[in-house]
């Protein structure tokens, strides 16, 4: 499964590219998290990640090859005890799975792993993520930044979740406050979203006459995609 693969090459780029740093061991622990989201009002807020007229994107890639030969949290971009006021936000994750084949099985742990990014609640992190725009806005808490909460903290608690989910080996949380990084990346996001939502398609069993398809555009700049929509139909026969 090799579908984001472009993509994948991408981030680190540029992100490579913008001062990425590695933050992963800058916590002890993974930051408190709660059972369901936490309200937090704009009263009781230090800022906002993404949120107002600042842009923000979030997405998750997934490959079996080896895009992330460890676990990672990386940061471009000011950490939370620098940040004084609302920012470009960006939360991007890169997963590496065991091999999972093109299957049905396939499709579904990548919808589980996409599911995990609406499930992960920080205590004093509150997190709004758009399915329809891929935005994800964070709004913290003063009583957070007080008890020292920072993105090592925030992502440990992010690959804990990740990490619980089955076919999953290393997992890379990537965290930007750099607004021209968030621009640049974000415009992968809509890409991203058409691959997953293109594998829908073809786990659903609908049509495979291309001429009349409207994931003509993502199989002809896919590759692999093609062909795995075409050897999903021949199976379904």
């Amino acid at each position: 499964m090799n579908l984001y693969d472009s993509i994948i090459k991408t981030v680190h780029e540029e992100t490579k590219k913008a001062g990425v740093i590695d933050i992963t061991d800058n916590a002890k622990k993974a930051w408190p998290v709660t059972e369901h989201s936490e309200l937090v009002m704009r009263w009781e807020s230090a800022f906002e990640l993404g949120g107002g007229t600042t842009p923000s994107t979030n997405y998750t890639l997934v490959s079996t090859e080896d895009v992330a030969e460890d676990d990672g949290i990386f940061l471009v971009g000011p950490d939370i005890p620098d940040i004084k006021s609302d920012c470009a936000f960006a939360r991007i994750v890169i997963i590496k799975t065991e091999e999972i084949g093109e299957s049905e099985e396939a499709y579904n742990a990548i919808r589980n792993m996409e599911f995990a990014r609406y499930h992960v609640f920080p205590k004093g992190y509150m997190v709004r993520v758009s399915s329809q725009s891929n935005q994800e806005q964070v709004r913290i808490g003063q009583d957070a930044i007080k008890k020292g909460i920072n993105f090592s903290a925030v992502g440990k608690a992010y690959l804990e979740k990740y990490k619980a989910i089955e076919h999953v080996q290393n997992v890379q949380v990537i965290f930007i406050t750099k607004k021209d990084v968030v621009e640049s990346l974000g415009k992968y996001a809509k890409k991203a979203d058409d691959i997953t939502r293109s594998l829908t398609h073809i786990y659903d069993g609908l049509a495979t006459d291309c001429g009349h398809c409207d994931f003509k555009p993502v199989c002809d700049e896919v590759e692999g995609m093609r062909e795995m929509h075409l050897g999903m139909a021949k199976k379904k026969k």
